[in-house]
């Protein structure tokens, strides 16, 4: 399988029935476990190792990108125990108002607006973190590399 099949093929309808129902933790786990592992197939359709990888993918998003592999990897083992995004846990994930702005960012106070349509959302260090909008975002850096 190539690394745009695995977009086109599973990553990318993940991500759409994530939209479809946004507060669903369930379609959210499913969102991130795919997007994360779209590094895989690039390494190996690349002959590069997964670091390698890793690092070329987030020259497309930097900050999300690697953002995603911190939350995919907490929803999966339930905490992280090191690392830039140490204790990130499932247990600070909440449904919640979605992102005030279209960048994802809510207001300084952790605030949106009140008609926001509610998503699974996770905080981390007082910041919140759209999952649906973060995997979208990836999924459209994702494109640019397949």
């Amino acid at each position: 399988m190539t690394p745009r099949q695995f977009l086109d093929e599973i990553a990318e309808p993940n991500v759409k029935e994530l939209s479809a129902n946004p507060t669903s933790v369930r379609h959210a786990w499913i969102a991130l476990a795919s997007l994360h592992h779209f590094e895989d197939y690039f390494a190996v359709a690349r002959g590069l190792s997964v670091e390698d990888a890793r690092s070329e993918l987030e020259k497309a998003d930097p900050y999300r990108i690697e953002l995603l592999r911190h939350v995919a990897n907490s929803f999966k083992h339930a905490e992280l125990v090191r690392g830039k995004f140490k204790g990130l846990s499932v247990r600070d994930v909440r449904v919640g108002s979605g992102a005030a702005f279209s960048d994802g960012s809510y207001y300084s106070d952790g605030t949106s607006h009140s008609d926001a349509p509610d998503v699974v959302r996770i905080e981390h260090d007082g910041q919140l973190i759209d999952v649906p909008h973060l995997c979208e975002t990836c999924l459209t850096a994702f494109k640019t590399k397949a």
